[in-house]
């Protein structure tokens, strides 16, 4: 039998340009005002070293308002681009931060020369930066306004329209910025120049958004895999360790001494495997949640604490330990995911109940703080607190403290770890306190979600 294989059509998604992330956007906007922090300063300074120490003829008043100007815009961006701003809101100040910019430039290239200024480099640099914020087709548009704007300036001022600065140390022809040829060559290599460099850089950046993409759909299949398995070894390992119960609770007859032991060791390493297929589940849905593109919607903390109030109830009233709540009415909304949320509460209230001894107490308290802007769960136990040794490396995966090893609790270590990822990612912070043998308190900060932000992928 033969069998041949045709060639697979190019998958949607690596033709289509992939749009920047939240976080993505928030570093490049941030990057991009710690650079023109630098540019300000660097303005300032410059003309003012050029013109009093190097004694060079430039428009001082004017460059010390365009410094002065980049400096207050850059400030006011900076307050804007705080950890609570919205999708909206950093889409807004990507395009406008680029838009200023460009401004600024095209007047500190005015009183430094027009056409034959050397800040033109300044449009390059800035093209080519645009293309980790903007789809291709916005950065192309950017490059053809560079273009337009730096070709109007020169036009602008060989019809006279506007006074061309001239700059005597850089010893140019005075009529140079009329002379059509040397105005035709310059566009040409400064033209070309923006457009080559901002494509290349776009293509970089597209390619490297398509690998993480499909980075991303790797990690969705394997946690979806993990999720599907383990859930489906669930109900034949629930249903056998129901069925060994009952025999060590005597419904199937009077058992041996000797089968009394065998079974509560049968019964035992059910038990662990219940749990770690838990803490699987449990994982594969927090790398479900801390995805790239994972939806980041408005969710209510003290809600979903609530129903993991009432899902552990019973286990610690089991233990006979007193679980002590004191919650604020606020309902305390955050821009995070519901599952994450109930993995967070859920695998911290589970903890304390767990590592706490029978009659013991674990206290719940929620707090929300108006002027920080912050949701606050603190989380305290009476159990065994953790080994200061151990402390530093509480939060990696897999790692389960000292006295927990040695003790007849089973468990896996991922619990922490899956909990300071989602509180990463929600972009709060989260802090642990513990001392051994007197408890530890666990506190999660989550920032509250702007007023008007809407329900969509982030």
């Amino acid at each position: 039998m033969k069998i041949t294989t045709e060639p697979q059509p190019e998958a949607p998604q690596e033709r289509l340009a992939l749009r920047p992330t939240f976080e993505e956007l928030c570093q490049n906007a941030r990057l991009l005002i710690r650079l023109r922090w630098v540019a300000g300063f660097g303005i300032l300074f410059g003309t003012a070293i050029a013109s009093v120490l190097l004694d060079i003829s430039l428009q001082v008043g004017p460059l010390l308002i365009i410094g002065g100007l980049v400096l207050g815009y850059n400030a006011l961006l900076a307050v804007a681009c705080r950890d609570n701003i919205s999708p909206a809101g950093i889409e807004t100040i990507a395009w406008g931060q680029i838009l200023l910019d460009w401004l600024a430039m095209i007047a500190l290239v005015h009183f430094t020369g027009g056409i034959t200024s050397p800040a033109l480099i300044y449009f390059v640099l800035h093209a080519a930066l645009s293309g980790m914020v903007l789809l291709p087709w916005q950065v192309r548009s950017l490059a053809l306004l560079a273009v337009l704007l730096v070709g109007g300036l020169a036009l602008a001022e060989r019809a006279g329209w506007l006074p061309h600065v001239t700059i005597a140390e850089l010893d140019l022809h005075d009529s140079l910025y009329r002379n059509t040829t040397y105005i035709a060559a310059v566009m040409f290599f400064f033209g070309s120049t923006v457009f080559v460099l901002s494509e290349l850089v776009t293509r970089i950046v597209q390619r490297l958004r398509q690998r993480e993409e499909r980075i991303r759909q790797l990690l969705e299949a394997r946690s979806t895999f993990v999720r599907v398995a383990t859930h489906e070894l669930r109900a034949p390992l629930a249903a056998g360790l129901s069925l060994m119960k009952n025999i060590q609770q005597g419904y199937a007859g009077e058992l041996t001494e000797q089968q009394t032991a065998l079974i509560a060791r049968v019964v035992s390493r059910l038990e662990g495997l219940r749990i770690l297929i838990d803490d699987l589940l449990t994982l594969a849905r927090s790398r479900e949640a801390t995805t790239a593109h994972a939806p980041l919607e408005m969710e209510s903390v003290r809600a979903n604490l609530l129903r993991i109030l009432e899902r552990e109830a019973p286990n610690a009233e089991h233990k006979n330990i007193a679980l002590r709540t004191d919650l604020d009415d606020d309902p305390g909304t955050v821009l995070a995911g519901e599952v994450g949320l109930q993995i967070i509460f859920g695998n911290l209230l589970n903890n304390a109940i767990k590592y706490t001894p029978e009659g013991g107490n674990v206290s719940v308290r929620y707090r929300v703080d108006r002027a920080a802007r912050l949701a606050e769960v603190t989380i305290a136990d009476t159990g065994i607190g953790i080994p200061a040794e151990d402390m530093p490396n509480i939060f990696n995966e897999f790692f389960r403290a000292r006295n927990v090893k040695a003790g007849p609790i089973v468990g896996t270590g991922i619990g922490l770890s899956t909990v300071k990822t989602l509180v990463d990612r929600y972009r709060g912070t989260l802090t642990l306190e513990s001392e051994e043998g007197k408890g530890t308190t666990v506190t999660v900060s989550l920032p509250l979600a702007p007023k008007h932000a809407p329900r969509e992928l982030i």
